[in-house]
């Protein structure tokens, strides 16, 4: 029973290690397929922004409050929020919704990512990365790098509608922090 279970567990590795093999991620010009930048083996989304007269403190309360308003999942944190040194980072999620076609199943997918924000000298840097599928039955999530489809169109699609919210997300904050309306 204990060598039928080991000859079965190494099929397994020997199948999941094949599926990878043919599935291999694609970089074209720093681009994951194509679509969402890579910068050092992570895709990551970067825009640094010059909010004129605006202390520190006065751009890490905007974005502090954008970040928690923008929430829209339980799932959603902010875990650290340190107005000394103006840093702010969360996890957040973003769900795509992909259509069904009659070349493609469709479906949601849910994504994870860091969205990090720091402010200094009347700046800020925000960055989203450390992107994952969250996979629903499934308590591992799959890093955005790694992740692989039978298709390689509704691959593309999917990225090209994740890499459309998410640059969507960095110009929403960069208007509600950069040009914050007073009250």
């Amino acid at each position: 029973m204990n060598s039928r279970f080991l000859t079965f567990f190494a099929a397994g590795l020997l199948i999941v290690g094949s599926v990878q093999a043919q599935c291999p991620p694609t970089l074209t010009n720093e681009k994951l397929h194509g679509i969402l930048p890579v910068t050092n083996q992570a895709v990551t989304y970067t825009d640094v922004v010059d909010c004129g007269s605006a202390s520190q403190a006065d751009l890490f309360r905007r974005a502090r409050l954008w970040l928690i308003q923008s929430s829209h999942s339980t799932n959603d944190v902010v875990s650290l929020s340190d107005k000394e040194t103006g840093d702010l980072v969360g996890r957040m999620t973003q769900t795509v919704t992909l259509p069904r076609t009659e070349h493609s199943a469709g479906g949601l997918y849910t994504f994870r990512y860091s969205f990090i924000v720091e402010c200094a000298n009347r700046k800020y840097r925000a960055t989203l990365t450390q992107i994952t599928l969250e996979e629903p039955g499934n308590a591992r999530s799959t890093p955005i790098e790694w992740y692989c489809l039978k298709g390689d169109k509704d691959l593309q699609a999917i990225y090209a509608e994740l890499d459309k919210q998410l640059k969507n997300t960095l110009a929403r904050f960069q208007e509600n922090v950069k040009n914050y309306k007073t009250f």
